[in-house]
Parts: structure tokens; sequence; C-alpha cells
């Protein structure tokens, strides 16, 4: 009996292997070789790429950064979910984005805005798959290039002339080097000190003293081998500007050193308060775009508690549409003869019509380039609209028979929500949870008046999914 129940046992753990060894050979993670540098303040793509015959829809990938031995995830890519596949790390939201289309090809590195000296350090690329995991390393270095050096004059130090020279925002440490008329490297002493800042950037001040009869061409040259820069200032003294036993030279060149001291000083003090002028204004900018940022979230936030369940009308309708140019419709049982392609669109209104409240529902549009959505108004035979168009990757705002208006959009979720008490539509990206657009309806004036949703009909391209499961025939 034991030995059956051994040879079993075998046979279970010789089979498990070899489904791992087949699954394991499907797909192989490229790790990458060198270190990615990132420069401050710019957007940086982490490599990760994962090969196989065919990328599953159900792959996970996760990013995580190491800091002081702590995971942190950044942000995760579940293709099993289609509405939402990607969610950001607080810390992290607006500064990562995947290459969405891509991630069926294998490529799953992650773009990394705004660049910090915090972000230096090691990154996780962690792919899961039903009966497989796989990760990879990347290295991350962060480099800055400072602002343009520049040398001033420090006054007499004994019978010598002291020079400083200061720069900010370099990263990692820069090397300063003084530098005489033919390149050489000076010999004479000189102090740095680099300080870091809050921001983890160094500003460098560099000091040295030319003594008499020394060349008096000087250079402050300084160097981040990171990024294999180079910032240098070339000064020429004059021997007008060194010590002499004439008491009219002293007193000349006292004048001479307080003039350009305080022309330095006021130089200084004009750039440090332009400085701090700028710096408070982009806090003041930061400020407003976090707090429009914010109200534009509570408010698609409120007007998702106002959902409501939406079904269509199977039978098609025509709706004559001022726009540069209408949507492709390949549906040819509902194409009826005569229709024009620059302003009559094929359209499904809902059943549900609503006179009077607060109402929202959402469409999902995917990646099409071509549709219609929003809200159409029954006044007894008459009728109008307020609707987004989207013709050729162009997205335009359309106000019943005016003008249509260009915009940006982007997002595949657009949620809709319908303010009869204010007399507004808003327009939302559902997937990013940002305000695209709001538009002034005529008030309610009559009972007699219902607004009904619509969006385009599509076939094969294009297929509107509403979050609240609006069925489409």
């Amino acid at each position: 009996m034991a030995s059956r129940f051994q040879h079993a046992m075998i046979l279970h753990v010789i089979l498990f292997l070899q489904i791992v060894h087949l699954v394991k050979g499907q797909f192989r993670m490229i790790p990458p070789y060198d270190p990615v540098l990132g420069v401050v303040g710019k957007g940086v793509i982490l490599p990760c790429q994962l090969e196989a015959q065919t990328i599953p829809k159900g792959i996970i990938v996760q990013w995580i950064f190491i800091q002081n031995s702590q995971n942190i995830e950044v942000t995760t890519y579940d293709g099993k979910d289609v509405i939402y596949p990607v969610r950001e790390n607080k810390p992290y939201l607006g500064r990562t984005s995947f290459f969405q289309s891509e991630v069926i090809k294998g490529d799953l590195s992650l773009h990394l805005k705004n660049v910090m000296v915090s972000d230096k350090g090691k990154y996780i690329c962690s792919v899961s798959l039903e009966n497989w995991y796989d990760e990879v390393v990347v290295d991350l270095d962060v480099a800055a290039r400072g602002d343009k050096s520049e040398v001033f004059l420090d006054g007499h130090v004994g019978q010598g002339i002291g020079l400083n020279c200061k720069s900010q925002g370099w990263f990692p440490e820069p090397e300063v080097y003084w530098l005489d008329s033919k390149g050489r490297i000076r010999e004479d002493k000189v102090i740095t000190q680099n300080l870091q800042t809050s921001s983890g950037l160094f500003d460098v001040v560099s000091s040295l003293t030319i003594e008499p009869g020394s060349d008096v061409e000087v250079s402050c040259r300084i160097i981040n081998d990171l990024l294999n820069t180079v910032c240098e200032s070339r000064v020429l003294i004059s021997d007008v500007f060194f010590p002499s036993t004439s008491p009219w030279m002293i007193a000349f060149l006292v004048i001479t050193f307080c003039t350009l001291a305080v022309i330095a000083a006021l130089g200084y003090k004009l750039k440090i308060n332009c400085t701090r002028r700028q710096k408070e204004e982009k806090e003041n900018l930061e400020k407003d775009i976090d707090a429009e940022e914010k109200m534009h979230i509570a408010g698609f936030q409120n007007a998702r508690e106002k959902a409501v369940p939406i079904t269509v009308i199977p039978e098609c309708q025509l709706l004559e549409i001022q726009v540069p140019q209408a949507p492709v419709v390949e549906d040819k049982a509902c194409e009826p003869a005569g229709l024009s392609s620059t302003s009559t669109v094929i359209v499904l209104v809902a059943k549900e019509g609503f006179t009077a409240g607060k109402h929202y529902w959402e469409v999902e549009v995917g990646q099409q380039q071509d549709w219609v959505l929003g809200v159409l108004r029954h006044k007894g035979k008459q009728e109008d609209y307020w609707a987004l168009h989207r013709s050729n990757g162009k997205t335009f705002s359309i106000k019943g028979n005016n003008k249509p208006e260009k915009m940006d959009m982007g997002d595949p979720v657009i949620g809709v929500l319908l303010d009869l008490e204010e007399a507004q539509i808003y327009f939302y990206g559902a997937v990013h949870e940002s305000s695209i657009q709001k538009i002034q309806i005529s008030p309610v004036k009559e009972s007699a008046e219902v607004f009904y949703p619509f969006l385009s009909k599509g076939e094969g391209r294009f297929k509107p999914v509403c979050h609240q499961n609006i069925p489409v025939p």
C-alpha cells in the first residue's frame, strides 16, 4: 500500500514540474542591463519587457519602489479590469502611465513624469499570470544641471583679490574647478561648499584668492559627471584692482570695490527677490490647480451619486447635427436612403425620459475615433440636443444648432450629468475623474419638455457601454 502511495506522489510531482516548465517556457522577462537616467523635472521611461508569443488579457503588472528596505506600491495594471485597468498609489497620482496599447505586445514599461530627487532608487516590475510569476529590477539614477555659474568679486584678501563662484540646482554634488587662461587647474587655495536644499538639489559656492603676479584670467568650471555637462564662467582681473602702497590708489580701489559690492549686492538681492517671487507664484498656481482638481473630483463623485439605469430603444433614429464630419456608420439595417454623411447621424435614444431633478449615466467609448453622445429634448413635435462629438480623433462640444467648439479629450469612459435644477449638462472623464465640459441649457419651463439620453449607433468598431449597463442591440 505504501509503495503505491509513493508511486502516486512521485507521478504527481513529475506532472506538476512539467506543467511549471511548460508555463515558464512560454514567458520570459527581459531585464535591463544598465541603470536608467532621469533628469529632474522631466519624464523618464522605466523599461520592462515580457517576451511571449501571446500576452493574455488577464495579465497583472505591478511597479514597486524600494525605499529604506520598504516596498512602496507605485501603480498597477490589471488586464482583467476593462473599465479601470490602471490604479495609481496616492503619492504618484498623475505622475505615472502605462503604454496600454503596447501591453499586448509585451511592453510593460512605466512612464514616470516630473522626476524628483526622491525618485532615485530601485524599482521592481512584477508580472503575474494565472500560473506564472516573475519580476525584474530597474535602477533609476537621477541628475540635474544647475543654472549658469556666476563669478563675483569679494574684495581684498591680504595682498590678493577674493572671488566667489555660485550656481544653483545641481544633482548629484558637482565638481568645481578654477582654471587659468590656458585651461589648467589653478594651484591657489580653493574653498568649495555644496549646500543641499529641501528639494534634494545642491547649491554651489566656491571661493578663490588671486595673489599679485599670478595669471589674472580666471574661469570657474562646474561639472556634472552623470549628465556629462559643464557650466563655466570666465573673468579677467586688471592689475589696477590689486592693492598698492599709493594712498590715492587705495582710495580708488576702496571706492571701486564698494561700488562693485553695492552693484553685486543689488543684483544678487534682485535675483533673490525675483526667484522668491517666481517660487511664490508657482506655489500659488499649484495650489489653485490642486484646489480646482479637488473641486472637479468632488463634483464628479457627487454626480455619480445620481446614477440611474439606462436602456435604449432598439429602433434607430436620425439626428441632424451641425458637425464638421459625422461618424462613419456601417449598420446597413438602420441606414435610410439619402443619409447625409456630414450632418445626419444614426443614434439610439434611451427609453427613460426626465423632466426634473439630477440624473447621471456613463458611456464607454474606448479608443474609438468617431461617436456622438449627449441629451435630446422633446417638446411636442420639436426637438433639440446638446452633445459631445468625436470625429477622426478630434472632439467637439455641440450646443444645439450652434457652431461646434473643438476641445481636448481622451478618456475612454464619459460620464454625463443632466442637472435640470440648474439647467446644466456636465460631461466628465470617468476614468480620471476629471471635468471635460459644461453646457448651459435653456431652463425647463413646461412639463411637456422631456430630456432623453442618446448615443450614436455603431457596429464592430464602436460599441457604447454605460456604467449602468446601457444595452446596445
